[in-house]
């Protein structure tokens, strides 16, 4: 994956964030799932790939990835009904987005080592920015901090002026668009700026 493609797959990955509840603690699930289906879709499959299946290589492929979302689904489920009811909708897009998004998929060809740190790279990344993300939006809109918990959330009171003057805008979903667009012109800054210094 070029950085060019790895900027846009990260770009299309964190839109998904957009709809969801303004809340760390519910992005923390979803970036951990987002996180654990994207290198199982890219680690899947190149192995399908490998094994030499091309019959039913499509099949195997969507059935696996729709395992892992079913089965993650389940112990949101089994841990706390409340965040699987919040999150249920957007963890099932994930996988219907990456099908879509031929970017994700290593090229054909490729040792199984280098597809494994290109997934762990795309994880990281998408995991970093999809935290900062919630982090952010929360901090801006609420002026708390909340984490995940059986109950649902756990929410800490971090900027206590806030409460007095809630920003509600980066809770809603221009808000939160106009995070991201800052987010992913961070983003692009860094790439350019990491192209550039391997051309020197």
């Amino acid at each position: 994956m070029t950085k060019k493609a790895l900027f846009f797959f990260t770009a299309s990955c964190l839109s998904l964030f957009v709809p969801v509840p303004p809340r760390f603690g519910y992005g923390i699930v979803l970036v951990l799932c987002a996180s654990l289906i994207v290198f199982a879709v890219i680690v899947l499959k190149a192995f399908i790939e490998r094994l030499g299946i091309e019959k039913y290589k499509n099949f195997l492929f969507m059935l696996g990835v729709l395992a892992l979302t079913l089965f993650l689904y389940a112990l949101i489920g089994f841990w706390s009904p409340l965040t699987a009811f919040t999150l249920g909708f957007i963890i099932y897009i994930i996988p219907v987005s990456l099908f879509m998004n031929k970017l994700v998929f290593p090229d054909e060809g490729q040792p199984f080592k280098q597809v494994l740190r290109q997934g762990l790279k795309s994880c990281g990344i998408l995991s970093m920015l999809g935290l900062l993300f919630f982090a952010l939006r929360e901090l801006l809109a609420f002026g708390t901090l909340s984490f995940p918990a059986r109950s649902g959330l756990r929410i800490f009171g971090i900027l206590k002026s806030f409460g007095f003057f809630p920003v509600f805008f980066w809770a809603t979903i221009p808000g939160a668009l106009i995070l991201l667009a800052f987010l992913l012109v961070l983003l692009s800054v860094v790439y350019r700026r990491y192209e550039i210094k391997e051309e020197l």
